[in-house]
């Protein structure tokens, strides 16, 4: 399978028939940027609950890894 050309046919697809909804999925892009768990949810939640917040850290730092682990794996391909 061509994963790269899958993956523009995706982007080309978004960008046409979802331009209404730019603006609201750039906020939510914005929002779910992962450095804004290091830097605005998990401060804010290990005040609330420190429970939660060890385990938001945890999370991110997890997913983060495995993301470098993936794009080392894929070697560039873009995957």
């Amino acid at each position: 399978m061509d994963f790269h050309r899958n993956g523009v046919l995706i982007i080309q697809h978004l960008q046409k028939d979802y331009q209404a909804y730019y603006n609201f999925l750039n906020f939510m892009s914005n929002i779910g940027d992962p450095q804004n768990i290091f830097f605005i949810y998990f401060p804010l939640w290990f005040q609330l609950n420190q429970t939660v917040g060890t385990k938001m850290i945890w999370v991110a730092v997890t997913g983060d890894w495995f993301n470098l682990i993936f794009e080392w794996h894929a070697g560039g391909r873009g995957l």
